[in-house]
C-alpha cells in the first residue's frame, strides 16, 4: 500500500506536476510525516529525483535536520508588537522550513512568518517547501491566514499538510490542496517494519506503525485494555483509578487500543452497548488534553454510573464483555 504512495509521489516530480498544497491524511502513525519528508526531500533534491539522491547538499541538509533535537531548530521571529515569538523549525538548509507547534496549537505569527519565507527566491534548491505538521493544529486565525496564502500560491513554493484530522482542516483549504490519503499499513508491512509477530498486536494496530511498536515495548498496555475490555465492573473499576496515573500519552494510546478492540467485537456482534461505548471513546480521544477524567470515562464504558456503590458493594455485573 505504502509503495503506491510513493509512486504516485514519485510520477508528480517526474512529470512536474506537484500541486502547491498537498495535504497528506490518514489515521495516526502510518507514516505520513515520513512520507511528506520524504518527498520534501525529494523536491528540494538537486538532481530533482524521487527517492531523492541522498548525496547532493540539499539531501545532506535535509538529513542533518533529521539528526538535530527539536531545540537545535528553534527558529524565532518578532510579533506585530515586537516581542519574540516561535515561528518553524530551521535547520541549515536554506529553502525549507518545518511548521510545527511550540506546545499546542499553530498561531497566526507562524503562518505570517511562513509566508515572508516562501516569497523570497529559492537559495540552493529550485523549490522552497514549508510542511505543516500536524496541520490541524493550526487555529482558525491561522489556517485562515494560510488560506489567503494559497490563493495566490508564489512561485516554485509546495506546502505540504499532514494531518490524521481531515475534518479539522478548513473546507476552503482542502479546496485548493490536492488530497493524497495514506492507507493504514499491511500486517505484512507492520511485520517486516517492526519484528512485531504476535498476530494479535498486528490486528489492534490497524495498520499504525506507531500503535504496533507501543504495543510491542509496552505489554502492561495491552494486559490493561484487556482486563477493562472484558473484566467486571470491580476490575474496571480497579482498572480505572489505575490508568488515572498514567500520562496523557499512554492514556491516549489506551483509548486507541480499547476503541480498536471494541470496533472488532462491534463488527462481529453489533451490539448497541459496544456502540455506546466507541462514540464515549471517540469523546474522550478529543477531550482528554482539556481536563476530562479518565477514570470516570472509563467507569462509563460499561455502564458503571449505573452500579455505583450501594451500601459498600458493588454488583457483580460484567463489564465491557455483556
Amino acid at each position: 500500500m505504502r509503495e503506491r504512495v510513493r509512486k504516485f509521489l514519485s510520477a508528480l516530480v517526474h512529470r512536474r506536476r506537484v500541486p502547491s498544497s498537498l495535504l497528506l491524511f490518514g489515521k495516526e502513525g502510518v507514516g505520513k510525516k515520513d512520507l511528506a519528508f520524504e518527498f520534501a526531500s525529494a523536491l528540494l533534491c538537486l538532481k530533482e529525483s524521487y527517492p531523492p539522491c541522498g548525496e547532493c547538499t540539499s539531501c545532506k541538509h535535509m538529513k542533518n535536520f533529521l539528526s538535530k533535537k527539536k531545540e537545535e531548530l528553534l527558529f524565532y521571529g518578532e510579533d506585530k508588537t515586537g516581542k519574540s515569538t516561535f515561528l518553524f523549525l530551521r535547520g541549515d538548509h536554506p529553502d525549507f522550513v518545518y511548521l510545527t507547534p511550540e506546545k499546542s496549537e499553530i498561531k497566526i505569527d507562524q503562518i505570517r512568518g511562513a509566508k515572508d519565507f516562501v516569497y523570497l527566491a529559492p537559495a540552493l534548491s529550485k523549490r522552497k517547501v514549508v510542511l505543516v505538521e500536524p496541520a490541524d493544529s493550526m487555529n482558525p486565525y491561522a489556517q485562515n491566514a494560510l488560506l489567503k496564502v494559497l490563493e495566490e500560491p508564489p512561485l516554485h513554493t509546495h506546502f505540504l499538510l499532514v494531518t490524521a484530522h481531515l475534518q479539522k482542516i478548513l473546507p476552503t483549504i482542502r479546496s485548493r490542496s490536492f488530497l493524497l490519503e495514506v492507507p493504514p499499513l499491511t500486517p505484512q508491512e507492520i511485520k517486516e517494519l517492526t519484528g512485531v509477530d504476535d498476530p494479535l498486536i498486528l490486528e489492534l494496530s490497524e495498520g499504525s506503525l506507531k500503535m504496533a511498536l507501543k504495543l510491542k515495548e509496552d505489554t502492561e498496555l495491552l494486559k490493561t485494555a484487556q482486563a477493562i475490555a472484558e473484566g467486571d465492573i470491580l476490575t474496571l473499576y480497579r482498572k480505572a483509578l489505575e490508568v488515572e496515573k498514567w500520562d496523557m500519552e499512554r492514556q491516549l494510546y489506551l483509548l486507541k487500543l480499547l476503541q480498536a478492540k471494541l470496533h472488532r467485537r462491534f463488527l462481529q456482534k453489533r451490539n448497541s452497548s459496544d456502540k455506546q461505548a466507541l462514540d464515549r471513546i471517540s469523546a474522550g480521544l478529543e477531550y482528554l488534553s482539556r481536563g476530562i477524567k479518565l477514570s470516570l470515562l472509563l467507569f462509563q464504558l460499561a455502564g458503571g454510573e449505573k452500579h455505583a456503590l450501594h451500601k459498600g458493594k458493588v454488583s457483580r455485573q460484567q463489564g465491557l464483555s455483556s
